[in-house]
């Protein structure tokens, strides 16, 4: 047994889950959301991720929400981002409500969709040819 005995936490907090709301609070004064990472449910538009200290989130996006650009939520493509696909986006408040866009990525589930209509445009195309 060290002879110290630790008074913090080991380890990442598990996610939290937040639905999509036009405000999203991602770090409330309240420390409600005692994680830094949170999983957005459900679908709808988010224009802000409410004040918050300066911190920085890893957010979980389902398919089906839109974020849309502005002062308070500024996006790295500098517009309306529409989420179709699973995707993880890294957020950084500056400790006035204004969260910036650090780092956005889809999941892979994009790709196999790609290919997987490929393969179907390919698959028809032999049909057409095989029909008498």
């Amino acid at each position: 047994m060290p002879i110290l005995r630790w008074r913090c936490a080991h380890g990442e907090a598990p996610a939290v889950t937040l639905a999509c709301a036009r405000t999203v609070a991602l770090a409330p004064e309240d420390d409600s959301v005692d994680s830094n990472l949170v999983h957005i449910t459900g679908s709808g538009a988010i224009a802000s991720f409410g004040k918050g200290p300066p911190i920085i989130k890893r957010v979980l996006f389902e398919a089906g929400i839109t974020l849309e650009h502005s002062a308070k939520l500024q996006l790295l493509c500098c517009m309306n981002r529409i989420i179709t696909v699973p995707a993880i986006g890294l957020y950084a408040c500056d400790g006035n409500g204004h969260w910036n866009e650090v780092h956005f990525t889809e999941t892979g589930a994009r790709e196999i969709s790609r290919r997987l209509d490929r393969i179907e445009a390919r698959l028809e195309q032999i049909e057409r040819h095989l029909e008498p």
